[in-house]
């Protein structure tokens, strides 16, 4: 697989803010692709809470995108969900297209580098994302 690099993006988060990719370039990153009425994003979200609790004291960065959904329902998701890494919505699916996404839910794993190491599509497990972020650090 030839080496890709991460796309440039800005992500409007949930509370208010936006995070540029720039800002958190150089760090390994988890961007996970998400909708509130996806089933299979609903089973992996605790295993991606549990992770991010466990692998953000080791500088990793957990972004979850929300896409072809609203505001109002990503606020509900992440809230029973009680995701604590940023959240945004993206609207007009321009994070999505920059990502060449196909389907939901699909998680990136970037280096330090901005390299995309790997990304799954469907849910992922706690040993899958355990294996992947390990290879991160």
């Amino acid at each position: 697989m030839a080496k890709e690099f991460a796309p440039n993006f800005t992500l409007a988060l949930l509370d208010g803010g936006t995070l540029k990719y720039d800002e958190v370039k150089g760090k390994p990153i988890l961007v996970n692709f998400f909708a509130s009425w996806c089933l299979p994003c609903r089973e992996e979200m605790p295993a991606i809470e549990k992770m991010a609790q466990e692998y953000r004291p080791k500088g990793v960065v957990f972004l979850g995108v929300a896409v072809d959904d609203t505001e109002a329902k990503m606020r509900e998701f992440v809230t029973r969900y009680q995701v604590t890494f940023p959240v945004g919505l993206d609207n007009g699916a321009a994070i999505q297209r920059s990502f060449g996404l196909y389907g939901i839910p699909t998680t990136y794993f970037i280096d330090k580098h901005g390299i995309i190491n790997y990304f799954h599509a469907g849910a992922v497990t706690e040993e899958l994302l355990r294996h992947e972020l390990d290879k991160l650090l």
